[in-house]
């Protein structure tokens, strides 16, 4: 049943084809474990039910992406945070980087720089999976263009190597995996417009048909176009997400998933941070040519099918394949001060560069895994055994000349500058990566006491054309971690986790080495259902080496010799004592720096991560009354300062900002207003656009509405 619906409908009588839903309430989470929302689904049933159901709120009981097991979150050794689907429409959450802020420790990647960095997970890079598998990239270009078609994003801090990897290798850092909705037995969905500041026209849908018996289909869509706070800017996205489903028997189902994205933007660069905090340059600026750029474009084409079997209800077989293509031309105009900086007379003039960047990249993943469940030695165990293979080929250049296009004064700009032609002098680069991978796993019960050992062996495989490199890694990844239950409802945990990948892209007078991660991690869990509240306190500590570094005695060449340690506390709270009403709390406390270097100083804090950050929101529904159907929420979200670079240079100051939703439900409609920065907020953020220091302006107080209607 769309979630949407579920909402509106108690008892409601379903005839034909039909999924069960689980109702969520305190009784229910209290006696029975957790279990993932494909199982939930899977099942149908011939003829008519009854379905009685409270709304879904912010907190999950359980996932899939820890372990790749049904796992109630309070077993799981590791700290997992899980957005729902209706925390994102009640927060209009419109893309990854917004619905991120929601987790603790988290640096999200914004729209506008996904082509050059990755978001952030304790102060290390991490990786974007959709629905388990890899989509290559060493940046956020496969961040899911539209979030109509998900059903939750499920975060895994610290090493997640031992039963993930692919493309280059295992996160590192973290992995947040975006699960996909599913077709369902029956029929329903929505169309929705939502309109506001920037001349914002979003229309998108969600709609789910049984086309018969055991078989179902689902097609999400959605359409953006806007222009922007700062000058010039403007872009528009597309995506579409087909899926069927054929439960060929009731222990066999087949999944069959499309996913076609397009961004096309004018790209922005960033203003130069020094003079831009320092008030000197017009906020709104755009930094570079204003005639002829083209939109930069990173298209994503995803094929997915995921089969599974369940030989008994002891036994199961799952096998997942994707093929991925995804392709982004990069047409860029910019400041470089490191190149070629303004005159001493005119500080805020700056010679204007153009470039551009065409990438292509193929993969082909497979995983494959059998889960067994047997009673052995004095306790339950699931045992997982699997395997991954995955191939990908990378295809990039960079085309620059070093030849400005022109002037243009950031502080008053006159926007006359032209692209021109294409740049012509061009290097390439060609990398073939292949992984070959076997896992096994063990969850193991003993009465308040259970345990997770996992481990896994890659053989990694890396060719870069251009640099004349065909090696080979074998590594051996362990996991391990328990957690004890205190009392009902409160669980002790402690685990150690390691990870690896490939160099990607690095150039030195040696073979490179792969760069490995290791994770220390302890705390306390929570799901205590009288009270409702849930969540995770943990302290950590995570390093990450050979981490690529300049080579002191060969210029333009670099060393693997460098290391790097995030350790810090974190908090993820959610409060839902009554259906009517949802608190999150979220805080980290992030120590991320430099510990070996040849170049850049020691203890040099890592970019992008503030020492402290946090959001606190609440949402109030009223359910019952005149008012039925009324509910309102607000949130502000805060930064502590943060670096650009490495080595340190410009620090970018905190700041706190609001934002607020209200939205009223009547009959099959519904009216939402949301508004981001509602006080007005003038900062900025850190930006990367290349490897000197600049930063974009804050979204100014922003307002849309949304209209809905359920089918």
């Amino acid at each position: 049943m769309p979630e949407q619906d579920m909402r509106h409908s108690v008892g409601k009588h379903v005839a034909g084809i039909a999924s069960p839903v689980v109702a969520t309430n305190d009784a229910t989470r209290a006696s029975v474990p957790a279990r993932h929302e494909h199982d939930k689904k899977r099942v149908w049933t011939l003829g008519s039910v009854v379905v009685t159901a409270t709304p879904e709120g912010y907190a999950a009981t359980g996932s899939r992406s820890a372990t790749r097991t049904d796992t109630a979150l309070i077993d799981v050794p590791q700290s997992v945070q899980v957005l729902t689907r209706t925390l994102l429409d009640e927060q209009d959450r419109q893309t990854l980087a917004d619905a991120l802020v929601n987790v603790s420790g988290v640096t999200p990647v914004r729209p506008e720089e996904t082509l050059f960095t990755q978001p952030i997970v304790r102060g290390f890079p991490a990786e974007i999976y959709l629905d388990g598998l890899p989509a290559f990239g060493t940046t956020a270009s496969i961040d899911p263009t539209s979030l109509v078609g998900i059903e939750r994003v499920e975060v895994l801090k610290g090493p997640t190597s031992t039963v993930y990897g692919g493309g280059a290798g295992a996160p590192l850092g973290g992995l947040i995996n975006v699960v996909s909705k599913r077709p369902e037995a029956e029929a329903g969905g929505f169309v929705a417009l939502r309109t506001g500041s920037f001349s914002t026209w979003n229309p998108y849908a969600d709609l789910n048909v049984p086309l018969g018996a055991g078989v179902a289909a689902r097609i999400t869509a959605d359409y953006q176009g806007n222009t922007s706070w700062i000058d010039k800017l403007k872009g528009n996205r597309w995506s579409v997400q087909p899926s069927l489903s054929f439960q060929l028997d009731p222990d066999t189902e087949l999944l069959l998933r499309g996913q076609y994205d397009r961004r096309s933007q004018v790209e922005y660069s960033g203003l130069p941070a020094a003079q831009a905090l320092a008030g000197q340059l017009d906020r709104d600026a755009f930094p570079g040519t204003t005639t002829g750029q083209p939109r930069s474009t990173t298209e994503n084409r995803l094929t997915t099918a995921e089969f599974r079997h369940d030989f008994s209800d002891d036994v199961r077989l799952m096998v997942t394949g994707r093929h991925f293509d995804g392709r982004v031309r990069d047409y860029g105009s910019f400041v470089y001060p490191e190149f070629l900086p303004p005159d001493p007379a005119t500080p805020t003039v700056y010679p204007i560069f153009t470039l551009y960047l065409p990438n292509t990249v193929k993969e082909d993943t497979l995983d494959a895994n059998l889960l067994v469940r047997v009673d052995a030695l004095g306790g339950k165990h699931e045992l997982l055994g699997g395997i991954d293979v995955d191939r990908t080929r990378v295809d990039s250049a960079v085309r620059f000349d070093g030849v400005p296009v022109g002037e243009l004064d950031l502080a008053r700009p006159n926007y006359t500058l032209a692209f021109g032609a294409i740049p012509s002098a061009s290097t390439t680069q060609t990398n073939r990566y292949r992984t070959v991978a076997a896992y096994v796993q063990d969850q193991a019960t003993y009465g308040r006491l259970h345990l997770l050992g996992s481990l896994r062996l890659t053989q990694f495989n890396l060719r870069q054309l251009e640099q004349g490199i065909d090696t080979r890694y074998s590594r051996v990844t362990p996991r391990v971690g328990a957690t004890f239950d205190l009392v009902p409802g409160v669980a002790l945990y402690a685990a150690y986790a390691t990870g690896f990948r490939g160099a990607v892209n690095f150039i030195g007078l040696e073979p490179p080495k792969p760069e490995t991660s290791s994770n220390v991690e302890g705390g306390l869990k929570f799901a205590l259902t009288r009270s409702g509240l849930s969540g995770t306190v943990a302290a950590f500590e995570q390093t990450r080496r050979n981490v690529a570094t300049a080579d002191p005695n060969h210029p333009l060449f670099s060393i693997q010799s460098g290391e790097q340690r995030a350790r810090g506390v974190e908090g993820d709270l959610t409060w839902e004592p009554v259906p009517a009403f949802s608190l999150l709390a979220n805080y980290a406390h992030t120590e991320a720096e430099v510990t070996k270097d040849t170049i850049i100083p020691v203890g040099d804090r890592l970019p992008r991560v503030p020492r402290n950050s946090g959001r606190v929101a609440a949402r109030y529904r009223v359910l019952g009354g005149f008012a039925k159907g009324l509910s309102f929420g607000a949130g502000v979200t805060a930064f502590s300062a943060r670096d650009i670079t490495l080595p340190n240079s410009v620090p970018v100051p905190g700041y706190a900002v609001v934002d607020a939703q209200a939205a009223y439900d009547f009959g099959r409609f519904t009216v939402e207003l949301s508004a981001v920065n509602l006080f007005g907020r003038n900062a900025f953020d850190t930006y990367q656009y290349l490897s000197f220091p600049v930063v974009i302006p804050t979204q100014p107080r922003s307002v849309y509405v949304t209209l809905k209607t359920r089918l």
